[in-house]
């Protein structure tokens, strides 16, 4: 049986991840801050959870216990742009710090474990219109951006230098059910919060995004782990289908069933992409094809919104 680790386990994409592999013949650790009770971390598939830093200390820990990983994925550190500007040190140790401690610690205490991690389309800025390749050379605006860049220079060093078997993919914008921040939740709170059929939102409504559903997202990470890469190190995660963010808000609207309505404030934090969309035919090769339709993916996340503020 395969044995897999999962650091920042308990964020969305991680916990969403441990849940889809547990069903893989797998056995499942997970790796990073948060405290959860047993049953907690079992629903989402893990068979032990360490609340500890992602250090030396950590990981031989879970060795000591458990022995060593077939396969880890880093999804530790920062998560959003807003943060990032607000603290930029803290996403740096978060991040990149992370990142150097996780890949030494492979190289000289696992060095047959494959390493996925998870950067970010924020790697390529704000320059591009129409689907983006991996080899486009783009110049983030965010502290995020930057260390999400210097996640992927680490594992590629690691792979050059040392021989290591890593893997990383560029999320673009990924989404689900229990996803409690970003554009869709604020849309659900706007609406659920508003006193009539009309809310606004910040920028023009123009800007385009790549919508990954999480069951996707997790599909590709696994694709990853299994896949003879040879000589990849980085790979674009998103649909390859661009949709407006007055598109996305519509819908929203319109599966929430009360007539809203939606203006723009015409207001936009600067550095924000006009538009990211992936290229994902280098995906599409080792065989990944998104599967979740946009619409249905937000049938289910607003699903989930009322039924949770009706628990």
């Amino acid at each position: 049986m395969t044995t897999v680790w999962i650091t920042g386990g308990k964020g969305f994409i991680g916990r969403n991840l441990a849940k889809f592999i547990a069903k893989q013949n797998t056995t499942v650790y997970g790796i990073g801050h948060g405290f959860w009770t047993d049953d907690d971390f079992r629903t989402w598939g893990f068979s032990h959870w360490l609340n500890a830093e992602i250090d030396f200390a950590g990981m031989n820990q879970l060795v000591s216990d458990y022995g060593k990983p077939d396969i880890i994925f880093h999804l530790a550190g920062g998560s959003a742009v807003g943060p990032s500007i607000q603290n930029p040190y803290e996403d740096f140790q978060r991040t990149v710090e992370t990142t150097a401690r996780l890949l030494e610690w492979v190289r000289q205490s696992s060095p047959a474990s494959r390493v996925v991690g998870a950067s970010s389309a924020a790697v390529y800025g704000s320059a591009f219109n129409g689907p983006i390749l991996e080899q486009d050379i783009g110049k983030p605006f965010s502290p995020y951006g930057y260390h999400k860049w210097m996640l992927e220079s680490l594992f590629s060093s690691y792979r050059d230098s040392f021989g290591l078997d890593v893997a990383v993919t560029r999320f673009f914008s990924v989404y689900g059910p229990g996803l409690e921040k970003q554009l869709l939740w604020d849309i659900c709170q706007k609406i659920e919060k508003s006193t009539s059929t009309e809310i606004t939102l910040n920028g023009t409504g123009n800007e385009v995004r790549d919508w990954l559903h999480i069951s996707d997202a997790s599909q590709l990470l696994w694709l990853l782990a299994n896949k003879s890469l040879n000589e990849i190190t980085v790979v674009n995660g998103g649909t390859g289908i661009g949709t407006s963010i007055a598109e996305i808000a519509s819908l929203v609207c319109e599966q929430w069933g009360q007539n809203h309505s939606v203006n723009f404030s015409g207001i936009s934090r600067k550095g924000d992409p006009k538009s990211l969309v992936a290229d994902i035919s280098l995906v599409n090769e080792l065989g990944f094809s998104p599967r979740v339709l946009l619409q249905q993916g937000i049938s289910e996340v607003v699903s989930w919104y009322k039924a949770r503020n009706l628990a």
